[in-house]
């Protein structure tokens, strides 16, 4: 005879099976659980993001939260006109441009749009106020609307150049050198991915006007339209800007930027993510929410499905540009 007691299996349903263990142990497979889904949503991105060279910056701090080839020169696209739009701004602030103004357009001024380029078809002979050719810059990616813009503000092509690079020395981007305000490729035309971040973050705070802007998924002038290629905008309500870019010799380019809710803050964070070189379009887009997702947990925010369970408002980002556009 054996000394052992027989074993005994007690079977519950599953809801009492689970009823029926002790607080302290739900509580730390609770913890475990929640520790392992935020290692994954926490580790770094480098193994998934394709883009070339990528960062993602805490927008408030200019902290760095994650990087790749940063310092690499590469092709920026049509990311130049945050450039022009942070001089066209500038000037607007200085009272040097106006909002109402009115600026003919010379044949001379668009004569190098070619076809196949992004513009809202401007014609010699028209006037346009320049509140319409900033919107075209930022929203339509417009190239006539930012050598118009070049010529009023800079005088001349060579002129605006000059700006460009001395406001990119005096924001401190030491490795970027510009040619054109479109972005359109030209050589010694390029920039980095630390530097546009630069640039993004002074025009955040220098400018939070330019989200009036940013933020607006359709642009119509006379009988053309054309939508942001921003596709982040109406999908992912805290997203409001900042521009995308694509050329042969760049790849597909972005940089992003959203604001949401962070532990322990009492307004919305605003992060800011750069991609360059994207091999396609899609993975431009994947990529840039991965980054702008990866950057909130990292510090301590809201994924978006948290505030808006991912659903789409197509007129969300048309509010917001009306609201902005009464400050302007």
């Amino acid at each position: 005879m054996t000394s052992e007691q027989p074993s005994i299996t007690i079977t519950h349903p599953p809801e009492q099976r689970l009823s029926a263990l002790p607080r302290r142990i739900l509580g730390a497979m609770l913890v475990v659980a929640t520790s392992v889904a935020a290692s994954g949503a926490h580790a770094n991105p480098a193994q998934q993001i394709q883009a070339a060279s990528w960062l993602v910056v805490d927008a408030d701090s200019g902290k760095t939260l994650a990087e790749h080839n940063v310092n690499a020169r590469r092709e920026p696209a049509s990311l130049t006109k945050l450039m022009t739009a942070y001089l066209a701004l500038d000037a607007l602030k200085q009272g040097t441009l106006h909002w109402d103004e009115k600026v003919e357009i010379a044949a001379a001024d668009i004569a190098s749009v070619g076809n196949d380029e992004a513009r809202m078809y401007l014609a010699p002979g028209q006037f346009v106020q320049v509140r319409d050719l900033v919107r075209g810059l930022i929203v339509a990616s417009a190239n006539d609307a930012a050598l118009v813009l070049a010529k009023r503000i800079g005088g001349s092509p060579a002129g605006f150049a000059k700006r460009m690079n001395d406001a990119a020395q005096r924001l401190g981007m030491r490795d970027s050198h510009f040619v054109s305000p479109s972005g359109i490729t030209t050589p010694d035309h390029y920039s980095t991915a630390h530097d546009l971040s630069i640039l993004a973050r002074h025009l955040n705070q220098d400018f939070p006007a330019f989200y009036a802007f940013s933020s607006q998924q359709h642009f119509e002038y006379g009988k053309f339209a054309k939508t942001n290629k921003n596709r982040l905008l109406g999908t992912d309500p805290t997203v409001d800007g900042m521009k995308t870019g694509h050329t042969n010799a760049a790849g597909w380019c972005m940089v992003v930027t959203a604001k949401r809710r962070v532990a322990g803050a009492p307004e919305k964070h605003r992060v800011i993510a750069v991609l360059l070189g994207e091999p396609t379009e899609k993975q431009r887009l994947a990529d840039a929410r991965k980054l702008l997702d990866w950057g909130f947990a990292s510090l301590g925010g809201e994924h978006p499905a948290a505030n808006v369970a991912r659903r789409a408002d197509p007129q969300a980002g048309e509010r917001r540009s009306a609201e902005s556009a009464r400050m302007l």
